[in-house]
């Protein structure tokens, strides 16, 4: 009978010392992590840390601890905003114009599109026409917006597979109900390419670029724009560094201005209300409420966007007394709608933003649609394109 002679190899052995070593370094670690202290922020990139994950067999063997310990070390790890901006100036050096899915040319940072899936498309697709027919009361719109990848084309390396976005929303626009009215955002945006339209360092178009939106939108929603030379013209910030800048840290890239516009003559005196709190056996619902389309407590940190009617909420309801019509619109968005509603605002004596993502109900129950004249859907083409379970919650609406 052979013995088994079979012998360990030198790099199971190196893997069993590694693994001990992290069993016994275990301790030290969780001595590091303090639960009770407050959850850590980065401003910089506009989210919380990730935690310290809870250890366990279960997590161990499902390898979630392990993921999470990743993300953890990954986030605390010394001087970690230094070397990511250290490394991106390399890359630069090197010629890479593309870095953590964002490309960076003449002095512009642009988020990168690849193109659709097309399941998530289908059953977005499905899910917007089922509603609208079923809400057939009141009258839909929808403007699609294209990202500064389209419009700025030639600053894309001719080596980059991306796809085309203006394609897409020809297609998006084809296959939706004949009911729905849809408002060509893109022509206004692209005639005006060489003005700032769409911010150097953030994934969202510039009040200028909204301006043109809310005037190529005036003739299918029915209201008489106002002139750029009707509005004052208030550069709020120079020292915006918004998304694009938070997955880069490229600081070779100009800060932004950040512009608030307001009428010469008869600026309404608005109310804003946000929403606090929804109580479900009541419906009721509480809010934060404010006298300015404009909050400028955002200025002073790096959310300055958020300074556009507040960051993202389920409910904003903005509300001017002195509009032009009795009208209500409602309005169904992502983030770019918060720069697009200050100039809807001085036309509707109610307008409405719901964001899908913070609302896992039937929206109508918050905003019922009894209350509104026109409810108009606004995304831009990559957060629409991605959404994989928001949109679908439109099927909750019966």
């Amino acid at each position: 009978m052979k013995k088994n002679t079979k012998k360990i190899k030198p790099y199971q052995i190196l893997m069993i010392a590694l693994f001990a070593l992290f069993l016994a370094a275990m301790p030290i670690l969780t001595l590091i992590y303090n639960p009770s202290e407050p959850k850590p922020f980065s401003e910089n990139e506009n989210r919380y840390l990730a935690e310290f994950p809870k250890f366990s067999f279960e997590t161990y063997k499902n390898e979630k601890f392990m993921t999470g310990f990743d993300d953890w070390l990954s986030d605390r790890f010394y001087g970690r905003e230094e070397w990511i901006s250290l490394k991106n100036s390399a890359d630069k050096l090197l010629g890479k114009t593309e870095n953590n899915g964002v490309f960076t040319e003449n002095d512009m940072m642009m988020q990168i599109w690849n193109g659709y899936n097309e399941e998530i498309y289908n059953k977005n697709l499905k899910a917007i026409n089922n509603f609208v027919e079923n809400n057939s009361q009141l009258p839909c719109y929808f403007m699609l917006v294209p990202n500064a990848q389209e419009i700025y084309s030639e600053n894309v390396p001719a080596y980059a597979e991306v796809g085309s976005i203006k394609e897409f929303i020809d297609k998006f626009y084809s296959d939706l109900d004949t009911s729905i009215k849809t408002i060509d955002a893109y022509t206004a945006l692209n005639e005006n390419k060489d003005s700032y339209i769409y911010y150097r360092t953030d994934h969202h178009w510039t009040s200028l670029g909204a301006f043109l939106a809310y005037t190529a939108a005036a003739d299918t929603l029915g209201y008489s724009a106002a002139a750029y030379d009707d509005f004052d013209i208030e550069h709020a910030s120079d020292s915006f560094r918004g998304t694009l800048f938070s997955k880069t840290l490229d600081k070779g890239v100009t800060a932004d201005v950040m512009d608030y516009y307001t009428l010469k003559e008869n600026e309404p005196q608005v109310k804003v209300s946000v929403f606090k709190e929804f109580d479900m056996t009541t419906g009721q619902i509480t809010y934060d409420e404010y006298d300015s389309l404009y909050f400028r407590e955002y200025l002073d940190v790096k959310d300055k966007y958020s300074s556009f009617l507040g960051q993202n909420s389920p409910l904003v309801t903005v509300e001017n007394p002195d509009a032009k019509t009795d009208k209500s619109l409602l309005v169904i968005k992502d983030s770019y709608a918060h720069c697009l509603v200050p100039f809807l605002s001085k036309e509707y004596k109610k307008v409405s933003m719901i964001d899908l993502r913070y609302i896992n109900m039937d929206f109508r129950v918050m905003a019922p649609l009894k209350e509104y004249d026109q409810m108009m859907f606004v995304y831009n083409v990559i957060t629409f394109s991605e959404d994989e379970s928001n949109l679908l919650k439109l099927n909750m609406c019966k």
